[in-house]
Parts: C-alpha cells; sequence; structure tokens
C-alpha cells in the first residue's frame, strides 16, 4: 500500500505545522523521551526505544540539525559521542510532559495499568507527588525541565528490563 506523500510544512506561517514537521515522527518524541530521562547514549536509546539503530542515527542527526540536541564526545579512542539536549530541547520538555498527562488520562483501557500512572513524577525541590499536575501541589512552583523525578510503576519496570534484557 503507497501512502500519500506527506505535504512538507517546514515553510509555513502556522506554528502548529511547523511543529509538526519535526514533532510529528514517533521517533523523535521516543528519542526526545529518552533524553528527558537522562540516557544520553546512541547505545541505550536505540535499545529502551526498540527503534532500529538506521532510525535512531537519522533522528539523531535531524535533531541535531535542528539544533534541539549537542553531539558530545566522551570517550577519545575509539571516538564515541554522546547526545545531550540544547536549550532548544529542554524546551520540549513541556510538550512531551503535556503528552504524558494527557495518556495518562485517555490512553489507557480502564484497569490497564494497575490503578496507577505508568510514571509517577515527584518534584525535587520539596519532594511531592506531583501527578499530572504542571505546578506543584506542594510548594506551588510551575514545573519545568530538571524539576522531576520519574519513578516507573512495576509494569514500566518490566517493559524497561525486558528491552534491556
Amino acid at each position: 500500500m503507497n501512502l500519500p506523500k506527506r505535504a512538507d510544512l517546514s515553510d509555513t506561517f502556522c506554528p502548529v505545522g511547523r511543529s509538526a514537521e519535526l514533532l510529528g515522527d514517533r521517533a523523535v518524541l521516543l528519542i526526545l523521551r529518552d533524553l528527558f530521562f537522562g540516557r544520553r547514549r546512541f547505545e541505550s536509546i536505540a535499545v529502551n526505544t526498540g527503534l532500529g539503530p538506521q532510525l535512531v542515527s537519522a533522528r539523531l542527526k535531524l535533531l541535531e540539525g535542528e539544533g534541539v540536541v549537542g553531539r558530545h564526545a566522551y570517550q577519545d579512542r575509539p571516538l564515541r559521542h554522546e547526545y545531550r539536549l540544547t536549550a532548544k530541547g529542554k524546551d520540549l520538555f513541556d510538550v512531551l510532559y503535556a503528552m504524558r498527562n494527557w495518556a495518562e488520562q485517555w490512553a489507557y483501557a480502564p484497569g490497564e495499568t494497575g490503578g496507577g500512572p505508568a510514571m509517577r513524577y515527584i518534584h525535587r525541590a520539596c519532594g511531592a507527588d506531583v501527578g499530572t499536575s504542571t505546578a506543584c501541589p506542594g510548594c506551588g512552583v510551575p514545573l519545568g525541565y530538571g524539576d522531576l523525578k520519574g519513578e516507573p510503576s512495576p509494569a514500566l519496570s518490566a517493559e524497561q528490563a525486558a528491552k534491556s534484557g
């Protein structure tokens, strides 16, 4: 089955179209999720996302070209790189956090998650469980990149272990 060619929205004045040009790709979103969780190395990203190495490589190059990630050497012999979010990349935290919050409410069948969120977020500054709030319910501070510590549910931990095992 041949799908119609996707329209290029890189030159539209519509901000949703412009962001969809980069973020409308499942692989990009999964790679960003892993970068937000502190995974920086190619192998770790490929294993955890379940994406093939060619796809991970292509999307990391795209993200680097867009200024969302920077590539940094962490080893000289052999030369190896890790990927770090830039300020532009860190600003995508709110987008992915909103997607997570939407999914926690709407993307699961009743009882599928075992009664709790797939990922529990704790505010680093005060230790409060933030649920799906965008401001900490404990201290009232608006939440952003680097403010949260994630604790995966048992189901999510098992899924992650199965991927890396």
